[in-house]
């Protein structure tokens, strides 16, 4: 092999392995660190109610320096429907989100909706709280009740085997 087909095949073998390792760390470090330095919130959510205690489970769609995208969350009971809705960054490490679940009755039919709207702080790589207020509305819209509430979330992050 000639010099110069070893140098470019180092050369070659060196971004390759670059390219790989910023592959391998780069979204990792991404999802928690904005490309202004704030916290980010694109990823899965587990929030735990501070009033109830009931666990629900967020996603938020977007990549590591998105400042807005789609959101839906599960709930901890089998009487309301995955909800979906939008988020937006708000400011330095702060989010809104409104997202809006069907109620379902007894017979499995939607009843009614509940429509979340939260303000998200990202406290740490992995933590956030979570300040939002529901609103249940009738089919027809008509306005039935609504309360607050506050909650701690928690990443959920991906869990070597």
């Amino acid at each position: 092999m000639r010099k110069s087909t070893r140098i470019k095949v180092g050369v070659l073998a060196g971004v390759a392995a670059l390219a790989t390792a910023t592959a391998v760390t780069g979204p990792a470090n991404a999802a928690a660190d904005g490309a202004n330095g704030c916290l980010t919130l694109p990823g899965s959510w587990k929030v735990v109610d501070d009033n109830t205690g009931e666990t629900f489970l967020g996603s938020y769609h977007g990549s590591a320096y998105a400042t807005a995208g789609t959101v839906n969350f599960t709930s901890p009971n089998n009487t309301t429907t995955a909800s979906h809705g939008e988020w937006k960054q708000t400011g330095c490490g702060t989010y809104s989100d409104t997202d809006t679940a069907l109620l379902l009755g007894a017979d499995g039919k939607a009843n009614s909706t509940i429509t979340f709207q939260a303000n998200i702080t990202v406290t740490g790589r992995n933590t956030a709280n979570f300040d939002f207020v529901y609103k249940i509305h009738g089919l027809d819209g008509s306005f039935v009740t609504g309360g607050a509430s506050t909650g701690k979330g928690s990443r959920i992050g991906v869990q070597p085997r």
